[in-house]
């Protein structure tokens, strides 16, 4: 399973699956695993810009291992696709950038999750 992330033209960040842009009509699992390689590209794209580098040929393809059996996705790779000419010096930091995406973290250290239910009353008017 693959999700690739491009810039368009404005800059914008756009998240492919299939070759497909991924939309919010999706589902909300895929829009989800999504936001990780999303999030890498807002850091990867602020990096660049902050140093004067065209950040339109970087490409980042996020891997993940799902596994059918659990329906959970066990593993996520982010392979980020620099171009040509990059300056080598900062390929170790754009590793640390992308690690710094809060999105990541968040996978990385799940937080708690809470269901709540509450039954109201509904008020006539």
């Amino acid at each position: 399973m693959e999700i690739q992330i491009k810039f368009d033209k404005d800059g914008r960040i756009v998240p492919l699956m299939n070759g497909a842009e991924i939309t919010m009509n999706e589902s909300p699992f895929l829009i989800f695993l999504a936001t990780a390689g999303m999030c890498s590209a807002v850091f990867v794209r602020s990096f660049m810009q902050q140093r004067g580098l065209p950040f339109e040929e970087v490409g980042i393809t996020q891997k993940m291992n799902y596994d059918r059996a659990t329906n959970m996705v066990s593993e996520i790779d982010m392979v980020v696709d620099l171009p040509v000419n990059f300056p080598e010096k900062y390929v170790s930091a754009i590793k640390n950038v992308i690690a710094q995406c809060p999105v990541k973290r968040h996978l990385a250290e799940p937080p708690t999750f809470n269901v709540i239910a509450n039954l109201t009353t509904v008020l006539e008017k």
